[in-house]
């Protein structure tokens, strides 16, 4: 988990530990860009405020504190202007009902512009320290601050789902404790519990170390495939079967119906009082147990179990025993998804951070995009590796993240820099650096953020690295960076031809970029041009295949 982002047990959002309001604050301030004040809506008062912040007190502030926390969601609950605040209810049950909640500003405002004072007037401070404040802001609109906020929730939830998935591990570790075989057999299975792990590789391990310790001539997994849901709805499955009995799964969809699986999740034990009716559909089952694979409403399959090895009945511990590798292998299947909505997430942000970026310069946009491709087919050429290929295409895609704190004016002028705005604009490299530093499933990229604008000479910056002393894949985003944006066009030049182009980087070699990546971009020059002018959408890429929690 990101060490700056994440709210488990051990952090800003567990509900049993009092954890300060202070280290709330700065958890929330690597989403936001400002701390955020802490407030107790039980105790009426402002546990902490954020450094960012002035100390607002307007008449129905802790009222809407209160009606936020009770409704459970972020909410705008106050707004005079470009100045609104906004407030997270951060605390479910236990013994806090804590709120985040902070004023922004969504807008450039003129210092003596009319609105400050009105503003000062709604939000309960003074007028000459607000327009002061408001200078320092970045603004930021409304509907990104939503989205930050939504994503923020969603977060937690997700995050507190896992703990209590942790939870649930633990108590079934406990009780798994009753007998040897039991505790073999988890300790072999946990020790292949792995989010990498196929479903269906777990559940034949299973299966095999089940077949030596249940007394069953005949072992059984159905797997579901697809989106988890209730029982009773038709899904595609798996059919894994282990040892001498072999069950038709057509058979096993019939004995389903017979025992009315498709109405309840609970553990079945069938023995001879009913297999041994006129009606029993498969007259070679004398005793079966049928033990769903679940975790909380969302079924996965069923394990099943068939005729006792040595003729007596399947009772409790049978039952049990499947019951707790079930539900093993429910929370592993309920994890693997878990994650995948983790990573989906992240995925998520990182498109709309790429999306902050183009908003920032329309006529810059795409270039994140295509820096990120053009950046994965150089990495090809000089045979990296896909982790490798997968790290440089979020790195393409986020080079220029810290745009988002570069003045509108400087980042959209249409002529030549002065040097203080020049000098203004080289800071994007850090600030970008400072946004994604403690998101620690971004952590590979930070080098191509902090460094792709470092020269091979050493006259770069924003350190002056030269030579090998730059991270090689920050190298090879540089050229990538370079190659679009004297490619296109700018609404104060148009963009360069391939000729005059391939000249400036071909001369570049040993001075301002690696002759290795250079030498790579020629020899991959084709496909280069190709990817230039071919839209993003005719070349999807899969985000979340780039994570690893």
């Amino acid at each position: 988990m990101p060490t700056g982002l994440t709210f488990s047990a051990a952090s800003a959002y567990g509900t049993d530990l009092d954890v300060p309001a202070e280290e709330i604050a700065h958890s929330l301030r690597q989403w936001f860009g400002v701390e955020l004040s802490i407030s107790s809506v039980s105790l009426e008062q402002v546990l902490y405020r954020g450094q960012d912040q002035l100390e607002w007190h307007w008449p129905l502030r802790d009222t809407l504190l209160e009606q936020v926390d009770q409704r459970g969601r972020a909410e705008f609950i106050e707004e005079e202007g470009p100045f609104v605040a906004l407030a997270l209810p951060l605390c479910e049950g236990g013994k806090r009902r804590l709120v985040a909640w902070g004023v922004f500003v969504t807008r450039t405002i003129e210092p003596e512009a009319p609105v400050i004072e009105q503003a000062a007037n709604t939000f309960g401070v003074d007028a000459g320290a607000l327009r002061q404040w408001a200078q320092l802001q970045t603004p930021i609109a409304t509907d990104t601050l939503d989205r930050l906020a939504g994503l923020v929730l969603a977060r937690r939830a997700a995050e507190r789902r896992v703990l209590e998935l942790e939870h649930e591990v633990e108590s079934l570790s406990d009780h798994l404790c009753a007998t040897y075989e039991e505790i073999s057999l988890i300790y072999r299975l946990t020790h292949n519990l792995t989010i990498s792990r196929r479903q269906e590789e777990l559940a034949g391990l299973a299966l095999d170390w089940l077949s030596d310790i249940v007394p069953a001539e005949g072992m059984a997994i159905q797997l579901l495939l697809g989106p988890s849901t209730s029982a009773g709805q038709k899904r595609e499955s798996l059919w894994l079967q282990a040892g001498e009995l072999s069950l038709p799964e057509t058979m096993f969809a019939t004995l389903a119906e017979y025992l009315g699986l498709s109405k309840s999740v609970r553990p079945i034990v069938a023995n001879r009082s009913l297999t041994s009716r006129e009606d029993w559909p498969d007259k070679r089952i004398k005793q079966l147990i049928v033990v769903p694979l679940s975790e909380g409403e969302r079924l996965f399959g069923w394990l099943i179990a068939m005729n006792h090895r040595r003729g007596g009945e399947f009772g409790t511990v049978e039952a049990d025993l499947l019951s707790s590798v079930s539900a093993i292998l429910g929370i592993h299947r309920g994890n693997t998804e878990l994650y995948r909505e983790q990573a989906e997430l992240l995925a998520n942000i990182v498109r709309a951070l790429t999306s902050a970026i183009d908003a920032k310069d329309p006529y810059t946009r795409g270039h994140s995009d295509r820096v990120a491709r053009v950046a994965v087919r150089l990495a090809t050429q000089l045979g990296c590796s896909q982790d490798v290929v997968d790290t440089i295409y979020l790195g393409g895609l986020l080079h220029d993240v810290g745009k988002i704190g570069i003045d509108d004016n400087v980042l959209r002028k249409p002529g030549k820099l002065t040097p203080e705005e020049f000098e203004h604009i080289k800071t994007h490299a850090q600030v970008g650096y400072n946004i994604l530093a403690d998101i620690k499933q971004l952590g590979q990229i930070l080098p191509i953020v902090l460094h792709h604008h470092e020269a091979w000479d050493g006259s770069g910056y924003p350190h002056g690295l030269a030579g090998t002393e730059i991270p090689f894949l920050a190298r090879i985003v540089a050229v990538a960076d370079s190659f679009d944006a004297m490619g296109s066009d700018r609404p104060y030049r148009a963009g360069m031809s391939d000729e005059k182009l391939d000249s400036i980087i071909r001369n570049g070699a040993g001075k301002q970029w690696d002759p290795q990546v250079v030498e790579a971009f020629f020899a991959a020059r084709a496909d280069i041009r190709k990817i230039a002018t071919t839209p993003s959408e005719a070349q999807p890429v899969d985000l979340m295949t780039c994570f690893t929690f």
